[in-house]
């Protein structure tokens, strides 16, 4: 299960989390719970009212690349 120090936030994560206010916590959270959908090199996951997109490093930690409140457009995950 991930958790928040596992968690490499890019600049844009980090103002996009700030400004939604989604935390570290829930997007662990949703890493570890919500569905992982492949998207080229990286992961895309939604979980409850927010999308994280991702990448894993190869020291187990997760690179967050960005996070929104909503879906992606054209959504066809769970």
């Amino acid at each position: 299960m991930a958790t928040k120090e596992d968690l490499v936030m890019t600049k844009h994560a980090q103002d996009e989390a700030n400004d939604e206010g989604i935390s570290r916590i829930e997007i662990a959270e949703a890493i570890s719970r919500g569905p992982r959908i492949p998207e080229g090199n990286h992961f895309i996951t939604v979980y409850r009212h927010f999308t994280v997109v991702y990448e894993r490093l190869p020291d187990t930690r997760f690179k967050i690349i960005t996070v929104h409140l909503g879906r992606p457009k054209n959504w066809k995950g769970k």
